[in-house]
């Protein structure tokens, strides 16, 4: 086992295969003048297309591949997820204590063995221990409950959008870069056309999986557009890859590795792409003669952008955020600013500061019908600002708070006079509803988000050996609900933070028999929280100027009719839940 010494690595990584294959003339030049996800699209022609490694040992094998991409001049395994050494034995046997590594993570798209499982431009040698602290975490810089797992950072971070903390992993300083490019040409290889058409091996959930808490996709891509990452997660590798250039090392592994699949990354050929498609040059058309490749004389390993005129101007894109302090209950906007620009803000209208209209911070279109938390900070990402001469329409949020009344607020009942919106294929006794073996009882759909707690109240008749009562969130299990023998009621507090945010039904179910299941006479559901219901319009603030200008121009009021409260806003009537009502 040796220490890895970084001061002796570039001087002295040596590869069975010095030289890549040779690529046919012009291999890139079909990209030159293209911009955006045209630009993107080509590149994923280019190299799509490759030879599929079989994955495992043996020397045609992935870590046949390895012992040529991975191997430095004494023998040792090169991992980058840990600073403990073993050595190569032969072409295609595993090293010591290593296994094979997803840096880009399997589940993020389901996990099938297709090309990306086997793409060798993703997969390392890696520490096992390391490997498996690593899980399927994005790549981040965590900010808590932080571990060391062989050289790696593992801990948790906020997520700017979601409110909620997630675990990411971060790389030593000097493979930031590498995992970054790996990253890039992952999502190039195998993502979004730009026009929405997803690739094969995205069709298990027809796009990045992002429906699962427990998978990091969830928290880092996006399936919404041909750039794939979330804002978060592309800034982070965007940064890596500007702040650890394309290394000697990359180069000869990018090298050894084509020489099996016959296809290159593209972001360490032409380390400057990277810009054109998630950075400062976004919109710009590709223009060849500022480029460098990786592979020209003029390119200096480790230092070099790949940009012919040094560094490059490194415009900051116009950015909109705001600020704001919190005095009580209430929320008052401090600055409003577009990159270093600031501007102050009066505190908002007494009219934003009731008890039962919250003021929850800014946005640049309107929302109606969803929820939100009140972040720190709100950040609008450039794309969504033309120019900063242009001006900025601003929404500010508001949130109604559930008024509750002994305890109950929105209510949700199921008895013999209320059923309407409630769903269920089970036997009607005229004083219960027998729940026994494939008979389900559901609620209406409930907004979930923004609910504090939702408290289930639940009146049955059970016989002494039929008592338990399964309670799923649109198949995610909530609880089981012990009853007693005869008529009574149960009584279950239920804190929203078990399952998901968003909207889903509430079911109640047995497993027992035919005719041996559960009577449910009544079912009350109590859902309590602060549900945002709609944004007000305030007056545009230029972005070429230091002048802003905030006013309330519209209020939304809510009304009573017919036993129901609506909220009446731009004309149009909603329901407390942000459905509109059509009259």
């Amino acid at each position: 086992m040796r220490k890895y010494l970084l001061t002796a690595l570039l001087c002295t990584v040596v590869y069975a295969f010095g030289f890549a294959e040779n690529l046919p003339e012009g291999f890139y030049d079909k990209i030159n003048g293209l911009q955006d996800g045209q630009l993107k699209d080509t590149l994923k022609s280019l190299i799509r297309n490759h030879t599929a490694i079989n994955y495992g040992t043996g020397a045609n094998n992935t870590w046949g591949v390895f012992y040529y991409s991975d191997r430095d001049e004494e023998g040792f395994c090169m991992d980058m997820y840990c600073d403990d050494w073993y050595k190569f034995t032969s072409p295609g046997n595993a090293v010591t204590g290593c296994n094979i590594e997803h840096s880009f993570a399997k589940s993020w798209w389901g996990g099938s063995t297709n090309d990306a499982y086997k793409d060798c431009y993703h997969l390392n040698p890696s520490n096992s221990t390391a490997n498996s602290a690593r899980s399927n975490y994005p790549l981040g810089v965590p900010e808590k409950e932080i571990k060391t797992a062989g050289s790696l950072r593992v801990g948790k971070k906020h997520h700017p959008t979601m409110d909620v903390d997630h675990y990411v992993f971060e790389p030593k300083d000097e493979y930031k870069g590498d995992f970054a490019r790996a990253y890039f040409y992952m999502v190039t290889c195998y993502g979004h056309w730009s026009n929405g058409q997803i690739d094969p091996i995205l069709s298990s959930y027809n796009g990045w999986r992002t429906n699962n808490s427990d998978v990091g996709s969830k928290f880092a891509m996006q399936n919404d557009n041909y750039l794939e990452f979330q804002p978060w997660e592309q800034e982070v590798l965007i940064q890596w890859h500007r702040q650890d250039p394309v290394s000697i090392k990359e180069i000869r592994r990018m090298d050894a590795v084509s020489n099996f699949q016959h296809n290159r990354n593209p972001f360490i050929d032409y380390p400057y792409l990277v810009e054109y498609i998630w950075g400062v040059m976004a919109g710009e058309s590709v223009d060849m003669s500022h480029l460098i490749a990786s592979s020209d004389e003029e390119f200096v390993p480790g230092i070099s952008n790949g940009w012919t005129d040094g560094d490059t101007p490194q415009p900051e894109k116009p950015k909109f955020g705001v600020s704001w302090s919190v005095n009580g209950s209430i929320l008052y906007v401090d600055s409003i600013y577009q990159n270093k620009k600031i501007s102050s803000l009066p505190e908002m209208p007494e009219s934003c500061s009731t008890t039962s209209d919250l003021f929850m911070g800014w946005t640049t279109a309107p929302i109606l019908g969803t929820s939100s938390e009140v972040p720190e900070r709100l950040f609008v990402e450039a794309k969504d600002i033309p120019s900063i001469s242009e001006d900025i329409t601003l929404y500010a949020v508001f949130a109604h708070r559930t008024i509750v009344e002994n305890g109950e607020a929105a209510t949700y009942i199921f008895d013999d006079e209320h059923q309407a919106g409630w769903q269920t294929n089970a036997e009607n006794r005229n004083s219960y509803w027998l729940l026994d073996q494939g008979k389900t009882l559901s609620s209406p759909e409930i907004n979930l988000a923004g609910l504090d707690s939702i408290i289930v109240k639940i009146r049955t008749y059970g016989g002494k050996d039929y008592n338990t009562l399964s309670v799923t969130a649109d198949n995610t299990p909530i609880t089981s609900i012990v009853t007693t023998t005869g008529s009574s009621m149960t009584e279950y507090a239920w804190a929203n933070d078990q399952v998901l945010s968003g909207r889903a039904m509430i079911t109640f179910s047995t497993n027992y028999g035919s005719n041996k299941g559960i009577g449910v006479e009544s079912v009350r559901i109590v859902a309590t929280g602060t549900r945002v219901l709609y944004s007000d319009f305030i007056t545009s603030c230029s972005g070429a100027t230091d002048e802003t200008l905030v006013e309330v121009s519209q209020t939304a009021k809510k009304i009573l009719r017919n036993g129901q409260i609506y909220i009446v806003h731009g004309g149009k009537m909603y329901t407390l839940q942000g459905q509109e009502i059509k009259e």
